[in-house]
This record gives structure tokens, sequence and C-alpha cells, in this order.
């Protein structure tokens, strides 16, 4: 399919501009839901579970999100950007929002009494996991290369930087959506529009997750290389 699109000049056209026409619309939903949830939040004083869900869906679903798209071609807001300097706004992105993803657990943590009895609590709790894993990885990887590149090659740990990053914007992702179910939720936010919070999330993950897939399929294959 690429090979026939590559080839017909008309049809790599239309290709670009559905890739771009996409791409707007994932940035359309990611800011709907962060002003959304920012102004929701916002009017409670930010306060408790106020302040809970604004760090994290702020973190992961509009920062995280957008530190994943930093090296899709068609991203207006890095398509000029040298591959080098996509790779800073890729980590400037994913510190800033892992940490916020971060501060939003330990303060519902200190805030509550019973922890992890929901299935929301139980996955959040392993997305903070990753998310605190993937953050020192990445925190090592860029100020220590060199440290890093004498346990593993640098295919490996582009591999492992891939995979394990997909795993806890997933993780992130899934957490968001069963907390669009919880009492906060439904008590502040009418029910009839939480299908429209679940659609745009899931069809934000979707669009937002096929850069990351075909760049791990390309490590793969990179990766075995070295092991072969």
């Amino acid at each position: 399919m690429e090979t026939a699109i590559a080839n017909n000049p008309n049809t790599e056209i239309n290709w670009q501009q559905i890739q771009s026409l996409v791409n707007t619309i994932n940035h359309v939903l990611i800011g709907l839901i962060g002003i959304y949830t920012t102004l929701l939040a916002k009017s409670l004083n930010f306060q408790d579970t106020a302040l809970h869900m604004f760090l994290t869906i702020i973190g992961i679903h509009v920062l995280g999100a957008e530190a994943l798209m930093s090296h899709y071609p068609y991203n207006p807001l890095t398509n000029r950007l040298s591959h080098r300097n996509k790779c800073r706004y890729h980590a400037v992105l994913q510190m800033i929002g892992g940490s916020m993803a971060l501060l939003g657990v330990v303060g519902k943590i200190r805030s509550t009494e019973v922890h992890f009895a929901t299935w929301h609590g139980k996955i959040g709790l392993s997305a903070a996991f990753m998310c605190f894993s993937s953050l020192c990885g990445g925190f090592l990887n860029y100020f220590q290369p060199k440290f890093i590149h004498k346990i593993y090659t640098k295919a490996e740990v582009k591999y492992r930087h891939n995979f394990f990053g997909m795993i806890t914007f997933s993780l992130g992702i899934a957490t968001i959506l069963l907390g669009y179910f919880t009492q906060f939720f439904f008590k502040y936010v009418d029910e009839s529009i939480t299908p429209a919070f679940v659609l745009a999330t899931a069809l934000m993950y979707v669009i937002t997750i096929i850069s990351p897939l075909q760049s791990f399929r390309n490590k793969l294959k990179h990766r075995k290389k070295f092991i072969n």
C-alpha cells in the first residue's frame, strides 16, 4: 500500500492531507478535554479530587499525548523542528506531564483514607509506578547517556523507551477513562455527556498511539539485527 501511494503523486498528496486532518482533530480533542477539566477544577478551587483530576488529565491526556506526537511528521507544532529539537520537546513535555501526574496521584493518596478499592485506583497505581519508572529512565538516558549505553546498546535503549512509554501512556488513559465513571465525575458532570468524554479520549488514544506503534515496529526490527 505504501509503495502504491509513493508511486502516485495525487494519492500521496491526498494521504498527507488526511493525516494532517486527523492530526488536527487529535489536537482539538486534546485541547477540549484539557480546557473543560481545567475550568471544572477551577470552579471547584482546585481542591482535593478536583486538583487530582486536573494534574493527571493535563499531565497524561494533554502533555503526555502531545509528547508522543512530537515526532509525527504532520504535527504542525513540531514539523519544522530538527530531530534533536523534537527529542528535547518530547523530553520536556514528558518530564512536566509525568511530574504533574505523579503529584496528582500522591495528593489523592494523602487526602483519602481508603486507597485502591476501585479499578480506577488500581490501574492508576500501576500507571503511577510505570510513570515514575519511565521518568527515572528518561532522566538517566537524557542526562547520562554514556552510563546507560554501558549497560544497553542504543538500539536496546530506544526499543525499551518506546515500549515502556506506550505501556505507561496506555495505563494512564485507561485510568482516565475509568475516572469518567467515578462518583466525583457523576457529581459534577452531566451523565448524558459522559459518553462524549469517553469517545473523545478513546479516539485521541487511537490516533496518538499510531505513530509510537510504527516507531516501535521499526525499533524492533533494528533491535533484532543487533541480537542476530
